[in-house]
């Protein structure tokens, strides 16, 4: 067979089977290097992406920084499926104008809710006296633009003065405490504290005295376990009922690593005048007055008011409300 009858073949043949694969090959090869450089930058690259921060935005509009120990918990952050009925009552208390006080405002989720609701008129103290938390705190505010809110690096007690905070691993920073609890972690294994610090401390009727704030219409409570604490630092304001709303947490491990009932942080308020209330999401309204709980964890509202028997207060939420970042529910 001649050379020819050879070439002719693979011309014809050959050529078309083998060179569209070569080709495309080529042009992957050479589009993927000029898009990604050498492949030890690409990889470079995304480890760097791995390691990030990025800035999210939550099912309310409130905008947060998500580090990389919270990835685990991504869905939760977002979707915030445990602040339903808080983010539903919330609103039906604070008003624009309001002066609101967050104790415990950790990286800033109620601060920023509290933000909007009192508006341009209204002004807000945020408490959160661990340094590390209190900047992610601070990155909130920046990030969602709350110019009328005040971040104090502080812890509200009893007495000024300072106090030892017992510090979880930074992925379970919202259970930091002046007590130490053992909480359970989503294996069921128990997490407890790694470390302590002293912080400074408050007492909350005389910084509002110091403040010259005369009235408080909302005050936000969740301190882990040392509520109390907080409510005998306001003994003056809640005396002379000067605190319109309080919404507190009950949360029984806190409590026990604190050596608190729940029973006693309703006793204390109901001292003042005080009646504590649930809000039931399906019925959107205020139920109680409740002067216990065995539930492990729950937020409460307090008032001097009867919250049960406010119809303005207990009416469903109207399609054609606003929701607290301005858009159409």
């Amino acid at each position: 067979m001649s050379v020819g009858i050879v070439n002719e073949a693979i011309k014809r043949w050959i050529r078309p089977v083998l060179y569209p694969p070569l080709h495309a090959w080529q042009w992957f090869y050479d589009y993927s290097r000029a898009k990604l450089g050498d492949w030890d930058d690409y990889r470079k690259r995304r480890e760097i992406q791995r390691d990030a921060t990025m800035v999210l935005r939550d099912v309310h509009g409130i905008r947060f920084v998500l580090y990389p120990f919270d990835r685990p918990n991504l869905l939760n952050l977002v979707r915030r499926c445990y602040d339903v009925a808080e983010f539903q009552a919330v609103p039906r208390l604070a008003r624009p104008g309001n002066i609101a006080i967050d104790v415990g405002a950790n990286v800033g989720l109620y601060t920023v809710l509290l933000s909007r609701l009192c508006g341009p008129e209204g002004r807000v103290w945020a408490f959160e006296p661990v340094p590390e938390t209190y900047w992610r705190l601070r990155e909130t505010l920046a990030l969602n633009r709350c110019e009328n809110v005040f971040p104090v690096q502080a812890a509200l007690c009893a007495e000024s003065g300072s106090a030892r905070m017992n510090l979880f691993e930074p992925q379970f920073a919202e259970w930091n405490s002046l007590g130490r609890p053992s909480m359970l972690g989503s294996n069921r294994k128990p997490i407890t504290p790694h470390q302590s610090i002293e912080v400074p401390a408050f007492n909350l009727d005389r910084f509002c005295e110091a403040e010259g704030i005369e009235r408080i219409n909302f005050l936000k409570v969740d301190v882990e376990g040392f509520e109390l604490a907080v409510f005998q630092g306001a003994k003056r304001l809640l005396e002379q009922q000067r605190v319109d709303y309080i919404c507190f947490e009950i949360s029984q491990a806190p409590l026990r690593g604190a050596g608190v009932t729940s029973r006693e942080i309703f006793a204390a308020l109901e001292a003042y005048g005080y009646g504590a209330y649930r809000f039931e999401v399906k019925t959107g309204a205020f139920q109680g007055p409740v002067r216990d709980t065995s539930e492990e964890w729950l937020n409460f509202f307090a008032s001097w008011r009867d919250l049960s028997q406010s119809k303005e207060l207990n009416l469903r939420a109207r399609p054609q409300e606003k929701s607290i970042d301005g858009n159409q529910q």
